[in-house]
């Protein structure tokens, strides 16, 4: 793929190829914050932790990234680059976007504060563009207008962030004494099921509901919903 003009606010230093006395790359920078990261969240990297895993000084990794802003640039970008994307296929494509999901969620929890990150960030890494490129081709090829896959695209990865955050406690650590979901559900059923009918008729009515803790058939249920909404949307405007 040809070199891509850096974007406007890039905050990683173009380097020449002129190599330096250490031995040390970006690559390798950044696969040990992400293994960082993983380890102790993102509230335990620090740019001297990250030195001291590769036995160099700071300075030599503000060289390579620039500064800590720009090393989770390139994690980020490098996180994208796991999320594989299938080869349109105009039949299948609202499958094809359920599935873009499906590995989406997958990676934010294998990566823990992945979402974190994300928040603020305008992903136009390398990555993140061929990601994009694709998802494009997949809801351009199904039919979608131009202006409603750019939302669409974009809606998506506020669907998956949105149900992740709270799944991977993106938020902050859980409270003392909450018990786990599947104790959580249950125990709010039984209160939701205590209160009086006559204030809260509907909330007594579905109590018995908030015991459902399965999150895949509930992410699942939401993709559904959103894949299906978008595509009806899609069938309007084209009418």
């Amino acid at each position: 793929m040809a070199d891509l003009t850096p974007p406007p606010w890039d905050r990683v230093p173009q380097r020449g190829t002129g190599r330096r006395r250490d031995p040390l790359t970006r690559d390798q920078i950044v696969t040990t914050a992400i293994k960082l990261i993983d380890a102790d969240g993102l509230d335990g990297l620090s740019m001297r932790r990250l030195a001291d895993e590769l036995s160099t000084g700071a300075a030599s990794l503000y060289w390579h990234v620039g500064s800590k802003d720009g090393l989770l640039d390139l994690v980020f970008d490098e996180l994208i680059g796991e999320m594989a994307v299938p080869d349109p296929d105009p039949d299948q494509w609202q499958e094809q976007l359920k599935q873009v999901a499906r590995t989406m969620r997958a990676s934010i929890l294998q990566h823990r504060d992945l979402v974190r990150i994300s928040i603020g960030r305008i992903p136009l890494g390398p990555n993140a563009l061929r990601w994009s490129e694709r998802i494009l081709a997949i809801l351009r090829g199904g039919g979608v207008p131009d202006e409603l896959a750019v939302h669409g695209q974009l809606m998506l990865i506020s669907v998956v962030n949105g149900f992740t955050l709270d799944e991977t406690v993106e938020a902050g650590e859980r409270p003392a004494g909450e018990p786990p979901v599947d104790q959580a559900g249950a125990m709010v059923r039984d209160y939701l099921a205590t209160l009086p009918a006559t204030e809260f008729p509907n909330v007594v009515a579905v109590a018995n509901h908030y015991a459902f803790t399965d999150q895949d058939k509930r992410f699942e249920l939401l993709v559904d919903l959103f894949v299906s909404g978008l595509a009806r949307h899609v069938e309007g405007t084209t009418r």
